[in-house]
């Protein structure tokens, strides 16, 4: 009985692990939620991603910015040249993007719902 207990435990091992093998490496999960009050993008992708995502972010923002300078996208409200203001956290692997409907206007909401868009193709992009 002894000598199958070994042989056992390292079998239930073996396929635990196994799950880990067939990772994907590209896998990602992006959600938006649209309610009366409120418009917000929450995405998690993979780290390798971050160039692009940040290429993405400086290209479409940093001429629209009414305060020019430094921004790092990195908890942070940005408000652009129309007076449309966002929260943005954005770090390596990860970004949220939320904007009060209420304090902006629809052409505005509309606008930085458009960004989140194509942020999503940049994301799912191989």
């Amino acid at each position: 009985m002894k000598k199958f207990i070994v042989p056992f435990v390292l079998g239930l091992i073996l396929i635990a692990s196994m799950p880990s093998c067939f990772h994907r490496h590209d896998d990602f999960s992006i959600s938006f939620s649209d309610d009366d009050d409120e418009f917000e993008m929450e995405a998690d992708y993979p780290r390798h991603k971050s160039h692009n995502v940040k290429v993405f972010l400086n290209d479409q923002l940093l001429n629209h910015v009414a305060h020019k300078g430094r921004h790092s996208f990195k908890n942070e409200e940005i408000t652009l040249d129309d007076n449309t203001t966002f929260y943005i956290d954005a770090a390596p692997g990860e970004v949220n993007i939320r904007v009060d409907k209420d304090e902006n206007s629809e052409e505005g909401y509309i606008r930085v719902k458009e960004l989140c868009q194509g942020l999503k193709l940049v994301i799912e992009e191989h």
